[in-house]
């Protein structure tokens, strides 16, 4: 399996929009200044694209999706599918078929 490698490039102002509204101390969360997004998952995949911003806590991570020109920041639990050798699958809970570790080509090798 291959990632999708799809970019995008979210607006800046509206990942610090959604960061404030929900409270979250900007110099605490995921960088704010993306400029950026890679599509982390399957090459095949259904439905919007996303890309791991970072970790809100141990159960919560903050993704971009995407679809064209429209952007959502989410709040999304990690998937916890182990893998044979002990990793975790890097993904959120619920991602289309295909576990980070079964990808081909490393986004961030």
């Amino acid at each position: 399996m291959r990632h999708c490698n799809r970019p995008g490039r979210p607006p800046r102002d509206e990942l610090t929009r959604h960061l404030k509204a929900t409270g979250e101390d900007l110099a605490e969360s995921p960088p704010h200044e993306l400029t950026v997004a890679t599509c982390e998952l399957e090459a095949t995949h259904d439905g919007p694209h996303a890309d791991h911003l970072g970790d809100i806590d141990r159960g919560t991570q903050l993704w971009v999706q995407w679809s064209g020109d429209l952007y959502e920041f989410v709040r999304l639990a990690p998937c916890e599918a182990p893998a044979e050798d002990g990793d975790a699958c890097t993904l959120f809970d619920g991602h289309d078929p295909g576990h980070s570790w079964e990808m081909r080509d490393l986004l961030h090798g």
